[in-house]
């Protein structure tokens, strides 16, 4: 028999081999195939406007949204600001602009260093699909070009970038509302006779609710941030990191399973993990969670299931069901569940383990991105007439169309953000903390292969954004939001 330190050398070479391989399919096979970018298809079909001659009812109760926000938002401080100015800014929060003086791309250790020491410690990588402080353009196999500028935070400001670049032009909006409204590109809409009169009409809205108009041209300083237009910038985790996470989810699945879930699976393929009331009792609803992107999907709120849902006597008197995401949950996993499957799965689900009583008598939760499932199962006829009350923990499903949370999670802020910590403008201590906290998002989340392959190729924010005169009236709802959210 050979020698343990034999067999873990051998054990060792296998692995590194198999990594190598790994990394080869990784860039050969799992990039090229996430990047199959579509710009003549919408990601999902329209539930709520399948007619193009009505997605401008979707404009102007965008519109209205964002004028009445801005209203509550300046009537305690009196400020003044016209329609115009407010939705134009609105908008061009959704373009990334090009500086004149484009600065190439540097990687986080080199900003780093450059910041803090002074010195370069790390040696650059090339990355030159990147820029840095301005935006790189990518253009695919069928010349479609696309934006991934500030795919990772800027942490070193460049001072002599030139901040005059104009404004947006006929063009421009013709690119963005083709993507945003339709889900395709202006080439699509401008063949399509229903698509272009809509993108009329949504000119129409502008003007008369805002008095907005765009000059004939296209500024090419700004470019939409059409995220499903463009290219995954995922950055290459070996095979051990989905190993060791599929390891953590085994671990957790057996806590779950000793704490009295069982898992099941639907015929559409949603999977789940159900635990039985031992003590029925009417007054309390089925709980139904959905979590947010998280490596190991469940596997982060086991505190909340084991000293929040099971504990105390009452915690016997619910059943508490627990849907799996595995796309957004670090699985090597490409196929994302519509909403159609979606909900199919969870009708399948309770038809399966409620009464009737229960069933018409539902509490939803959903955290962060699991809150966009709840917009779903709030829309579904079979589901609707059924939920009683909603949670949604941080939710990103309530301001869908602000470029807010695709700007923080795909993208970054805005590089002359002024740093502070404790009072103190462009302290070290302020650019380090700012620098953590947008790269931990990016680092553990958003440029994970699979997590960013589902959003940028399977998300339909138009299907995912909850309305509050969506909700019917009967139904409580809870929002619980962070400290600084």
């Amino acid at each position: 028999l050979p020698s343990v330190g034999v067999a873990i050398l051998t054990i060792f070479i296998g692995y590194i081999l198999f990594e190598i391989g790994f990394f080869f399919h990784y860039h050969r096979n799992l990039i090229p195939f996430a990047n199959q970018i579509c710009p003549t298809r919408p990601p999902a079909p329209y539930r709520d406007y399948r007619d193009v001659g009505e997605r401008a009812k979707l404009l102007s109760r965008i519109i209205d949204r964002r004028l009445e926000a801005h209203y509550h938002l300046t009537k305690s401080t009196q400020e003044v600001v016209s329609a115009s100015e407010v939705l134009y800014n609105f908008i061009e929060s959704w373009f990334c602009k090009k500086k004149v003086d484009d600065i190439k791309y540097r990687r986080f250790s080199e900003q780093l260093d450059s910041t803090t020491l002074g010195v370069g410690l790390c040696p650059p990588l090339s990355l030159s699909s990147y820029s840095f402080g301005g935006t790189s353009n990518i253009t695919d196999d069928d010349g479609f070009t696309s934006s991934s500028n500030d795919s990772l935070p800027q942490l070193v400001n460049n001072k002599n970038v030139q901040k005059n670049t104009g404004s947006l032009r006929r063009d421009n909006m013709d690119e963005f509302l083709s993507w945003a409204f339709f889900g395709v590109d202006y080439a699509t809409v401008e063949s399509d006779t229903n698509m272009n009169e809509a993108l009329g009409q949504f000119y129409t809205i502008l003007q008369s609710k805002a008095g907005l108009q765009f000059e004939p041209g296209k500024n090419t300083h700004f470019i939409p941030r059409w995220f499903t237009f463009e290219r995954v910038q995922s950055l290459y985790r070996p095979f051990g990191v989905y190993a060791a996470m599929a390891l953590i989810q085994f671990t957790a699945n057996c806590v779950l399973y000793i704490m009295g879930f069982r898992q099941y699976t639907c015929e559409k393929g949603l999977r789940y993990w159900h635990r039985s009331a031992t003590r029925q009792q009417q007054q309390y609803s089925p709980f139904l969670f959905f979590h947010g992107i998280a490596p190991g999907g469940h596997v982060p709120y086991l505190p909340m299931v084991m000293l929040g849902l099971l504990r105390g006597e009452r915690s016997s008197h619910r059943d508490i069901f627990f849907f799996e995401n595995k796309p957004v949950s670090y699985s090597l996993c490409f196929d994302a569940l519509s909403e159609e499957d979606t909900v199919h799965g969870v009708l399948e689900a309770i038809h399966q383990h409620l009464d009737s009583y229960q069933m018409k008598n539902l509490m939803l939760c959903g955290h962060s991105f699991g809150s966009c499932q709840l917009t779903w199962m709030i829309n579904s006829p079979q589901l609707k007439s059924r939920v009683r009350s909603m949670i949604l923990l941080d939710p990103v499903n309530i301001l869908l169309h602000e470029p807010d949370v695709v700007v923080n999670f795909l993208y970054t802020r805005n590089p002359d953000h002024e740093d502070s910590y404790n009072g103190k403008p462009g302290s070290l201590i302020g650019k380090l903390i700012r620098f953590f906290n947008e790269t931990k998002i990016h680092l553990v989340a958003s440029s994970e292969l699979f997590v960013e392959y589902y959003l940028r190729r399977n998300f339909a924010w138009y299907n995912s954004e909850l309305w509050l005169e969506d909700i019917p009236l009967d139904v409580k709802v809870l929002v619980c939001l962070a400290k600084n959210d």
